[in-house]
């Protein structure tokens, strides 16, 4: 899948800041419905399961409602999970096209696993939808009907199992190809997706989106019971104590145990990636989980419908801080290559123009020089900043590093001052770092 980063083009800075807030927009559909997907799917299953074991028609009517809540048609599925996991891959091969990062091609195979979980997900959820169906009619004269329920009994066992062995599969890719994203040392050192699954960050994070999913799955079956549109119609006392006790304990539960995995996300971070954006949305995680988990907790010891609305809409504000906490991550870790892009794309432009025979008015280097740097630097004596003879050796075999450092000064040495930016274009960049260069070579 790595074609997709031959084929993505240079981004201006400004098209830059467009793809993360793209980004934003894709995860704001992606996540809480992937997450909620994947909830939805274990305690179906395992509430199908006891259903049919105990045969207890409130188990098979529960597990037929959390699918049929979050999948009411197939289109869903292709509308909220496949189109937007698609919509980031894209995103993230203009991000890391310069890079050694393989997370794009770990994308790629997460959104051919999701397609495959897809296919399957529907089928499980019509399968059950028809067994209901079925379950109305008088079938023990009819051998066809029978034939049937055999059928859709297969498929449901099948079908759903095949769906969430296909989704777990799709959401680790998802989380190792992001995961490696925001870790820019281990670009050049990771060559398979199977080295990630030994890493620390892609082990919290993959239980930290177990926990997300149950905390979204049991808050959002609780707020379609009993809050959505008036709560679901037919509802029996029986099965709405059986919706209580089978969501409001694992729900209370995995959304106390959310902090600790964003918490421990934060720490795991590389210094790169961490801003003060990453802090600010994870403190407001916390802050809505808080708010939910009380919700939950008031619904234990006195239910009210009201209270369901409330878990649910704050927790979604929490999904969201998640989502804006993990961009902001993304976009500390690209911030260089994200300047090396827009350093490339300002030359692809500058070339284009002048093939046309429009010219652009650049400083050269000497201009530069004598304007700016002239008042911090000299060749071989220390100023305000150090002395070109002795910084300029770590740049010979690489200009561009020199470049992006010029567009993106950094404190590099403790001894001196941070370099302020100066506001150069890219072509301008170029032009200063190729002027020092040769200058230091020839007095060198």
């Amino acid at each position: 899948m790595d074609f997709l980063k031959q084929i993505a083009l240079p981004q201006s800075e400004a098209q830059i800041g467009v793809l993360y807030f793209v980004l934003n927009v894709i995860d704001f559909l992606l996540l809480p419905f992937i997450s909620y997907v994947f909830g939805a799917l274990v305690l179906s299953l395992y509430h199908n399961r006891k259903g049919r074991m105990h045969n207890d028609p409130l188990a098979q009517r529960f597990a037929k409602e959390m699918i049929d809540h979050i999948l009411p048609n197939k289109s869903i599925l292709l509308l909220f999970g496949v189109v937007p996991f698609m919509a980031m891959t894209f995103a993230y091969a203009q991000l890391l096209q310069d890079t050694a990062a393989l997370s794009v091609s770990i994308l790629g195979w997460g959104l051919l696993l999701l397609a495959a979980a897809s296919a399957f997900a529907s089928s499980y959820r019509y399968a059950l939808t028809f067994s209901d169906m079925l379950e109305a009619v008088p079938g023990k004269s009819n051998d066809k009907v029978e034939e049937y329920k055999a059928q859709m009994l297969e498929t449901r066992r099948t079908s759903g199992k095949y769906a969430l062995l296909f989704l777990s599969a799709a959401v680790y890719c998802m989380i190792a190809g992001r995961s490696l994203a925001v870790h820019p040392n281990s670009w050049d050192t990771v060559s398979n997706a199977v080295q990630l699954l030994f890493s620390l960050d892609v082990l919290s994070k993959l239980l930290q989106f177990v926990v997300l999913s149950f905390s979204m799955a049991t808050i959002g079956m609780l707020f379609f019971t009993f809050s959505w549109q008036g709560g679901t119609k037919d509802l029996t006392p029986e099965y709405s104590e059986y919706v209580r006790s089978s969501t409001l304990p694992i729900g209370l539960i995995s959304l106390l145990s959310l902090p600790l995995f964003v918490v421990l996300s934060v720490v795991l971070l590389p210094v790169v990636s961490l801003t003060a954006t990453v802090f600010f949305f994870a403190f407001l995680v916390i802050f809505f989980v808080f708010l939910a988990s009380h919700s939950v907790y008031g619904m234990i010891k006195e239910f009210k419908a009201s209270y369901a609305a409330k878990a649910f809409y704050l927790f979604t504000l929490a999904v969201f801080a998640l989502v804006l906490h993990g961009t902001s991550a993304l976009a500390g870790a690209t911030k260089t290559s994200s300047a090396v892009l827009a350093h490339r794309y300002v030359l692809h432009h500058e070339e284009l123009l002048a093939a046309m025979g429009i010219n652009l008015t650049v400083l050269t280097g000497e201009e530069i020089f004598t304007a700016k740097c002239s008042a911090c630097h000299e060749f071989g004596v220390k100023k305000v900043g150090p002395a070109y003879k002795d910084v300029l050796p770590k740049y010979e075999s690489d200009r561009t590093r020199l470049v992006t450092f010029v567009l993106n000064p950094m404190k590099v040495d403790p001894a001196f001052p941070p370099m302020p930016n100066q506001g150069l274009k890219p072509a301008e960049a170029d032009s200063i770092a190729a002027y020092i260069m040769t200058m230091y070579k020839q007095q060198k």
